[in-house]
């Protein structure tokens, strides 16, 4: 099996943050390379003095350069851990900085801060990155406790675009899992339309993938968001494989949806895909 390239994005450049948890413990269960993305920001020159721009500049200036040299950090906590990567500083908009680096990875490690987890109105760097790095995320809570990663998983199926990008991302973590449940919410019903596509059998994509999983009916309460988290911790997975934003964008933002409550609310890693 070839090696997986992953993307890990750090708030910070020292210590034990959680996406390198999360990554490491990717790690140990398959053939990676991590390569760590510190993004010193660029200042905004909008509603702001010259002066103040000067001084957010100088700011700037440091982060990217004290951040240049945490490349000893990095690579002494990936030989402790046995991993391999390298060392990526970028001085930019984060989400551009993803999405630039996304273009040579499989997958982007990111975590979601507990005091702001995806603010302004559920539209942070969580949500926009899951739209423009065209890979999987990795998305850790920032309180989530990550010593195992795939080791029990569950997948969120609905038979959408979504989650069938999901599903087809995660192959090499579901291959190595203990155990795969899918709680199964696709509505099969034929529309009545013209419109006719070749039907698309998760059961046999994941048996032809080496993948065991038992399937288990799931009816979304009113409240699909919690119903679906709540299900999903029953299961006692450390790992949730979902698709993300598979509604409106506008309509999820302004009334709620399922990828929002979960991003918000997920106590443990979701793996998603857009």
């Amino acid at each position: 099996m070839r090696t997986l390239d992953i993307l890990v994005h750090l708030r910070q450049y020292s210590g034990d943050p959680p996406a390198l948890r999360a990554a490491l413990a990717l790690s140990r269960r398959l053939d990676a390379c991590l390569h760590g993305l510190y993004v010193a920001p660029i200042p905004p020159a909008a509603f702001t003095s010259p002066e103040t721009v000067a001084v957010l500049v100088h700011e700037s200036d440091r982060h990217y350069r004290e951040a240049g040299a945490a490349a000893g950090w990095w690579q002494q906590r990936l030989e402790a851990a046995g991993a391999r990567g390298e060392w990526l500083v970028a001085q930019s908009d984060a989400l551009d900085a993803i999405a630039y680096a996304a273009r040579w990875n499989d997958l982007i490690v990111i975590e979601r801060p507990q005091q702001q987890p995806d603010a302004p109105l559920g539209w942070g760097l969580v949500s926009r990155s899951a739209f423009a790095a065209g890979a999987p995320l990795l998305v850790i809570p920032e309180s989530a406790e990550v010593t195992e990663l795939g080791r029990r998983i569950v997948v969120l199926w609905n038979g959408s675009r979504e989650a069938i990008r999901a599903v087809h991302g995660a192959l090499p973590l579901l291959r190595k899992a203990d155990s795969v449940v899918v709680l199964d919410g696709e509505n099969r019903g034929n529309s009545g339309g013209l419109l006719q596509l070749p039907p698309f059998d998760l059961r046999r994509h994941l048996a032809d993938h080496a993948v065991q999983a038992e399937f288990q009916p799931f009816t979304a309460p009113d409240d699909r968001g919690a119903g679906l988290l709540a299900a999903a911790r029953n299961t006692g997975a450390d790992l949730i494989v979902m698709g993300a934003w598979g509604h409106s964008r506008i309509a999820e933002l302004i009334v709620g949806g399922v990828t929002r409550h979960l991003f918000q609310h997920a106590d443990r890693a979701l793996f998603v895909a857009h």
